[in-house]
């Protein structure tokens, strides 16, 4: 579990793409108890699991790798050409600890679908607006002013539209998580990583199994 805080941005310093999976290492400024092998690490939103970890050659970086496996690049940036491999920007966040504060919201690490962004602007009083698309099927789960996970990044829904075939929804960055992300190199068009709210997704879920059974039950007495 997390809590949407990103802790880093690490960067990849190599890439290795097999047939249905993927294997890379990323440096970080972590703490080296976080990435011990077996430690989940959420990147840029994916839960991954660490498979190695070395020191570098600078004694404050620490270098660990993970690896992709189908799912996880159908769901993420990592499985499209657009994903540079090397030197690109991680969002990271060690697993959630028992007595940690949870200063976000909860992100489990299952990255639900790939938005395209529609929008990455300065507006021009130090925030900035993002606006990305997202398949309209999962509209339910987006509530204005409810929590959502771009990136990894725990955010607040400030905006949002229902339409035919693709929904949007916006959001104000604030100028601390512009600095503390790579939210601010994503470019108008590119796919981006989307964890909605896991309390939005349970209600929906169960409205969508309970309503049925309540007008059958209805339409039965009458």
């Amino acid at each position: 579990m997390f809590t949407g805080l990103i802790r880093d941005v690490g960067v990849v310093r190599s890439w290795q793409k097999r047939a249905d999976s993927a294997l890379f290492s990323i440096e970080t400024k972590l703490n080296p108890k976080d990435l011990e092998i077996g430690a989940s690490v959420a990147c840029n939103g994916a839960c991954l699991t660490v498979v190695q970890h070395s020191s570098t050659e600078h004694d404050s970086f620490q270098l660990f790798f993970v690896e992709a496996g189908p799912q996880t690049l159908a769901l993420t940036r990592f499985g499209f050409p657009e994903f540079a491999g090397v030197g690109e920007l991680v969002n990271l966040e060690p697993a959630l600890r028992m007595g940690d504060a949870l200063g976000g919201h909860a992100v489990s690490g299952h990255v639900d679908t790939l938005g395209v962004v529609l929008a990455n602007e300065a507006t021009g009083d130090g925030f900035w607006r993002l606006r990305i698309s997202y398949p309209s099927e999962l509209s339910n789960y987006v509530v204005k002013k409810g929590s959502i996970a771009v990136a990894g990044v725990s955010l607040t829904i400030a905006d949002c539209a229902i339409e035919s075939q693709s929904s949007w929804v916006e959001i104000m960055l604030i100028p601390h998580t512009l600095m503390q992300t790579n939210l601010k190199n994503l470019q108008v068009g590119s796919r981006v990583e989307i964890e909605f709210d896991s309390q939005a997704k349970l209600v929906a879920n169960l409205l969508k199994v309970m309503i049925p059974e309540h007008l059958k039950t209805t339409f039965k007495k009458n």
